[in-house]
């Protein structure tokens, strides 16, 4: 039972579209940060902080009032527990600690080489496991498609960093096609309840 309330909010893909939306221009900003020349490298680089807060800040609320008009008057509303300011700090301070880590640690050459398998693998044991936690087996299929997208970019005769890029790309592709064709099959297969 507690699996199914966990699947309700994501039955129409929307935070797969949200979330793939995040990492395809997560990805791109990086690219345009490691093609261009140092001066518009650095605006890209501006962009990436003025796309992540706001998406953290609003994500949720944009898509409850996006759920608001596609899903709840189609399937209805399921109140979740909200969690705690405590736990929204600690998963915070986790986040810019697990960054702060990760990005001392990448500097090393023998990590940077296999940075661009590391991200899609890890990426790919994520989404894994959420599909186990969720009993959802599209998770299971974005996974394989990321591990071996993942693995593809780290033999291409290029630049891990740039790589690493475009498997944060290709992964942001995969979550919105999966997002989209559940987006799909919900409004094909369900209907506005009338009043």
């Amino acid at each position: 039972m507690d699996q199914r309330i966990r699947r309700y909010w994501l039955i129409d893909g929307l935070p797969e579209l949200l979330i793939g939306s995040i990492f395809l221009l997560t990805g791109l900003i990086q690219l345009i940060a490691l093609v261009t020349p140092v001066g518009i490298a650095g605006w890209a680089n501006l962009l990436l902080p003025c796309m992540m807060i706001p998406a953290m800040l609003w994500g949720r609320r944009f898509l409850h009032t996006l759920k608001m008009h596609i899903t709840y008057p189609r399937t209805g509303y399921v109140s979740y527990r909200q969690p705690q300011l405590w736990q929204k700090a600690l998963g915070g301070l986790v986040g810019i600690g697990t960054g702060i880590v990760l990005t001392t640690w990448v500097q090393t050459q023998i990590v940077a080489t296999w940075l661009p398998v590391l991200t899609g693998m890890t990426l790919a044991a994520g989404i894994g496991y959420f599909g186990v936690y969720l009993g959802m087996r599209r998770f299971y299929v974005l996974a394989v498609f990321i591990a071996v997208s993942s693995m593809l970019m780290d033999w291409l005769p290029i630049d891990p960093f740039l790589a690493t890029s475009l498997v944060i790309t290709t992964v942001g592709v995969w979550i919105l096609v999966s997002g989209s064709i559940t987006l799909y099959r919900y409004l094909r297969y369900t209907q506005t309840e009338s009043l």
